[in-house]
Order: C-alpha cells, then structure tokens, then sequence
C-alpha cells in the first residue's frame, strides 16, 4: 500500500459504506486475507441503528443464524447488547430468535469489533467518483484522497441520492441526515446501472410518563433466551419488558386526508399512512412500545412510522392509547433513495455488465439489518475471492435463506422493498434455525470463516444429530440437540412426495375455503383470498411458493380423509 499525499492509496477490496452491509462486508473480505478498506462518511454512526433496536423474527430469524455460522458480527453483536429476547415459532420448525438491543451499546461494540479486525483499515471520507480500467477500480474522495482495488463493493444503504422528509421539509440526506451520495449516484449511472427509487422511514422516539404503562399490555422476555448467535455470550444479559398498544379511531379521523409518498414503502414495514390505505378495513393498528436502552427515558414507538408535520405527529401520538402525556424528543422521518434494479446483479452480488463491482444493503432492492448484513457478507466473501482469481462462491437457495435472498435480488423484479419470508423457501420446514451451522458447514470450513475448534464443534454435533435420529443412544445431547432431533422426527413423513402430479393439479379448491386455518403465509394467504383458484393448478400459476401449494394440497387432502372417514362411520 502506497502513502502520500494524492497518490493512489491501493487494496485488494475497497468497501464503500459503513452501515450493516458494509461491515460485514469489509469483515469478511478482511477476514479471508484480502487487504480491505471501508470508506464511511462517519466513523460516528458505523453500524447505527437507524430504525427500529429490534432484530430477528421468522426468517430475518433464520439470516441471522446463518450469517453467524460464516462468522458474521451481527448476531454476536445482537447477544451481547441485546435488553430484550423472545422468541416466535416456539418449538416448531419456523421458531427464529427475537431480540431487542440497547441502541447506542449496539453501536460501539460493533464499532469496537471493526476497528479490531486484522487487515481492515477504515477512513472517514465520502466517495465523489468511481471508475475502472483494465485490471482495477478506482476511487476519488471529496477530500482529494485516491484509491485503487481490484474489486469493489458499494453498501451505500440510503445515501444513494437519499433524500429525507420530516416536517413538511426536505433535504438532501440519508438515514439519520447525514450527507446524501450524489456524486456516487452520479458515478454507477455514468457505468450503465439502472436505478430506482425506494422510501423507508422511522418512528419517533418518545419520552412517557409512567402512568402511561398501565394502559400497555405487558411482552415479557424469555427468562432463558436462545440465542441470535451459536455462541453463546459469557455471561446472561439483563433484560427488561416491552409493551404493545394501539391506535384508535380519532386518530383515522385525523389522518383520512393524508397521501402517502408516490415512492414504494416496504410492505411489511409500511408506514401509518401507507398502512391506513392499503388495511381500509382495520380500526386500530398495534404501537410496539420498545426500550432505547436500560439506562435512557426513550421509547421507540414501533409502527408509527411517518414524516408528517412535528406538531401532527405529537397530535397522533397524544390519541394512541396510554400516550397521551407522551412527549415526541426524536421526530419521525422518510428517506428515499436509489436502488439498483432487476435483472443487474448474479447471485454472487456481483454486476453483471461491471466485473468486480458488488453491492450489498437497501442498494440491492433488500430491506432491513438482516438482510443487509447477508448481502454484505455474501458480497465481501466473493468480492475477496476475485481478487486474488478465485472462482465465486454461490450460496444455494435449497439450503440456505441466504441462497434465496440472492436468488430473487438477482431475478425477481421488485416492486418494494425485498424482506426475508419463511414462504420465500420452497422447503422451509429444512431451512431451520438449529441446523444453520450444519448447512452453512461446507460454506464455512471451505473458505475457513470460523476457527477449527468451532468447525469442529458443528461436525460434532451434527455426528450426534444423526446418530440419535436413527436410535442410537448418544450421550452429551444438548438442549439444541433435542429440539432438532425431535423435529426431524416429526417432519420425516411431511410433505406430498407419494403423490401423483396429475392428480395433485386436478385437485378441486372449493370457493368457501377458509385460508385462515392453512399454515401459509399472509401474502399468499392474501393472493390466494383475492384470486381464489379452484384447481392446485390454478393456485401454482398465481406465483405463490411451491410449499404453499404443498400446504394447501395436503390440508385439502386430510379435509377429504376426514369426509370420507366421517362418510364410512355415517354408513355403519
């Protein structure tokens, strides 16, 4: 590496961005032996928190265990920092961890944890140009700084040409109003990229009177947690309660007359205004009333996101039930910004016009820290292994969520910010929480992301995994351990393998079925209300996950054993 004033600063991989994305990018990269700089606008909001404190939830959950079985940050940082655990799914294959953290103890472990890491340099900048020549890219700053790498991964989550809206006012910013990337915006269309627009947005954070608490209905934590991480943390974190309300219908009337933004807002976390139009039906919403930290007055009010008026915004939180003394000290915002769209990335997270330019974060289409933090490590893994000419490493949708995120970012054409769903899998039932260091194992061994003792400790225990499965009598069976066994046990016979194609797809829908009582997602569960298709056929051709149409085969076929049963007993 060459030093000096406006010479060419060089590296194996640059990332620019110093968000979710590009930590884990420039992590990995760093971590497989590349020579790695990360170029952040601010060393002071590297991993912030910029949303919601909450991680996790069905499969956001399951990212989470994966990406820490390549050894990703996020989820040791997450049990580490975390005030609140509770989990979903309980026992069952779809169970994911769920956790809270402490916001600004979030952001200087992970902090910390960058600044430690060997072959990692990081520089406080701002990136004005990118451009590339035969065998590299190079990189000019606003400060006059130059660098070159052999390849480059752009996390600039949404700064590229952010724009935010709060009180009725806006400017050119990203999350948090820190400097908007126009320039950078300016270079990737300068190299042929088609780019989008997406709006996401917060909530307010608050301080409430205590008084207020008594109207919440209490969300208590798991008093013995599991974990985010397969790495336990030394000692048991101290947790505190959340606690949930809910709009009502003053504040409908209130609202009736806003519009939402002509950008599209992630679905499944839309905005107070994008929920009031899209659920026309619903009168009341619920609030998620989560902790700052356990040492700060401040609530974050969790589905009140809007960039509304700062005295409309006060207004609305004065009418949701228990906040009516609530004081707003951080106002909600919206920030729109550009997205790279369809059909331009592999699945490598590489351009496929750009050799050895990759992205990674909301710049790919995705939405949300997990999601951020996969693309991130997919993209620096790979970013690392081109620049020493070693062939991509492709993670496969059949036994990862990660190998499906990059699937459909890859392929799918979004119409809205991309969030990880259990239905997203075709086998979901496989993709399991307690098995993703099993099936992240030869990703990770291969490319050597953990240590040998940790290697070591995963084959074991899928030895012992295997062993007990088919009766052998183990000893040292972890709680871990018996959750998996008992769950492979239980779903070894699930599915519609024994069945006859033709037949499946002939098989009748009557109109008044009750999606409600079918295991389906509720985007499925939508489409197919909406559609309401009277052949399995029918069903498979609105687009909806194959094990969805397993699900609702083999919930049309029990209904019918049950008839025929009931028919034979009638007959007796």
């Amino acid at each position: 590496m060459v030093n000096g004033k406006n010479k060419k600063q060089t590296y194996d991989v640059i990332v620019v961005g110093g968000g979710h994305a590009g930590c884990e990018a420039a992590s990995a990269a760093a971590r497989m032996g590349a020579q790695t700089l990360m170029v952040t606008t601010s060393l002071d909001t590297i991993g912030l928190l910029a949303c919601s404190p909450s991680f996790g939830g069905p499969g956001r959950g399951h990212l989470l265990r994966e990406i820490d079985s390549l050894g990703a940050l996020m989820p040791f940082v997450i049990d580490r920092t975390a005030i609140h655990f509770r989990h979903s799914g309980k026992d069952s294959p779809k169970w994911a961890p769920f956790a809270i953290c402490d916001r600004l103890h979030y952001h200087r472990l992970l902090k910390n944890e960058i600044e430690n890491i060997k072959n990692l340099t990081i520089t406080q900048d701002t990136v004005a140009d990118i451009s590339k020549n035969k065998k590299s890219w190079n990189l000019l700053s606003v400060a006059g700084q130059r660098f070159t790498a052999k390849t480059l991964v752009i996390a600039a989550g949404t700064f590229l040409k952010g724009r935010t809206k709060q009180n009725n006012a806006s400017q050119k910013a990203g999350r948090n109003n820190e400097v908007s990337a126009d320039a950078l915006a300016k270079s990737l269309k300068g190299l042929g990229l088609k780019l989008g627009a997406f709006r996401t947005g917060t909530s307010p954070t608050a301080i409430i009177p205590e008084t207020g608490f008594k109207e919440f209905d209490k969300q208590f934590f798991e008093k013995k947690p599991r974990y985010c991480s397969f790495v336990k943390p030394e000692k048991e974190p101290e947790q505190t309660e959340t606690f949930k309300t809910f709009t009502g219908s003053k504040l409908l009337i209130l609202l009736k007359d806003q519009q939402a933004d002509k950008e599209r807002g992630p679905r499944y976390c839309p905005s107070l205004i994008d929920k009031l139009q899209r659920f026309p039906e619903k009168k009341r919403h619920p609030v998620f009333i989560q902790p700052e930290g356990l040492d700060r007055r401040e609530w974050f009010l969790n589905g009140l996101s809007m960039d509304l008026d700062n005295e409309i915004q006060q207004q609305i939180v004065g009418l949701v039930a228990g906040l009516e003394g609530a004081k707003i000290v951080r106002y909600g915002y919206s920030v729109s910004y550009y997205f790279l769209q369809e059909s331009q990335l592999f699945e490598t997270m590489e351009c496929r016009e750009n050799e050895g330019l990759f992205f990674a974060g909301q710049v790919t289409g995705s939405n949300g820290y997990e999601e951020a933090a996969a693309t991130g490590i997919m993209a620096g893994i790979n970013a690392a292994l081109k620049a020493c000419n070693k062939e991509a490493v492709q993670i496969s949708s059949e036994t990862s969520y990660m190998g499906v995120l990059a699937r459909d970012l890859a392929t799918k054409k979004l119409g809205e910010p991309y969030r990880m769903l259990l239905s997203r899998a075709t086998n979901a039932h496989e993709l399991r929480c307690d098995n993703a260091d099993i099936r992240m194992m030869g990703v990770s061994g291969r490319l050597k992301l953990i240590d040998r003792k940790r290697l070591a400790q995963v084959k074991a225990k899928k030895v012992r995994i295997e062993e007990a499965v088919t009766g052998k009598t183990v000893s040292g069976l972890t709680p871990e351990d018996k959750r998996e066994i008992a769950t492979i046990r239980k779903i070894e016979n699930y599915g519609l393998k024994s069945t006859n194609v033709k037949k499946l797809n002939e098989m009748a829908i009557p109109r008044t079925l009750d999606y409600s009582k079918i295991d389906v997602s509720k985007e499925a569960r939508e489409k197919l209300n909406r559609f309401r298709p009277v052949t399995i056929e029918e069903a498979i051709r609105l687009n909806i996950p194959e094990n969805t149409v397993k699900a609702l085969a083999l919930y049309l076929q029990r209904k019918a054993g049950q008839r025929e049963n009931v028919s034979r007993e009638t007959k007796k």
